[in-house]
Formats: structure tokens, sequence, C-alpha cells
């Protein structure tokens, strides 16, 4: 009787032990890919503010050029309007 305890109480750690490597297998195996999917966010994260800069920046380029292109066809506008307004004199 003392022998099958003993087997029963070994088969029940080698049991446990068994389990524990599978799940440990298992949270290492999750713990890798959430490192990697931090690694992951990461990059993305940084892809993303620096294309936020880029269209800030095309976004200032577009309004400097409406800018411009306005303030250049008010001048040439009133440089064609004294032109002809000094021909019809």
């Amino acid at each position: 009787m003392e022998i099958a305890e003993e087997e029963i109480e070994r088969t029940a750690q080698e049991a446990v032990k068994a389990a524990l490597l599978e799940v440990g297998g298992e949270v290492a195996f999750e713990k890798e890919r959430a490192d990697q999917l931090e690694k992951a966010k990461t990059a993305l994260e940084i892809e993303n503010k620096k294309l936020k800069e880029e269209a800030q920046k095309k976004q200032n380029q577009f309004f400097y050029g409406a800018l411009i292109g306005g303030t250049g066809g008010v001048v040439v506008t009133s440089l064609v309007f004294s032109l002809l307004m000094g021909v019809c004199k």
C-alpha cells in the first residue's frame, strides 16, 4: 500500500511538472509576442509622428504658396491696371 501511495505521489508530481513546463512555455511565448508587439507599436508611433510633421510641412507650404501666389496676382493685376490707366489717359 505504501509503495502504491509513493507511486501515486510521484506520478502526481510528474504531472504537475509537465503542466508547469507546458504553461511556462506558453507564458514565455506570449511574453515574447507582447514584446514584439510593443516594439512594433513604438515603431508605428515614430512613423506616425514623422508623417504628421510632413503633413504639417505640406500644409505650411500650401499656405505660403497661396499667400505668395495671391500677393503676386495682386501686384501683377495692379501693374497691368496702372499701365492700362496710363495708356488710356
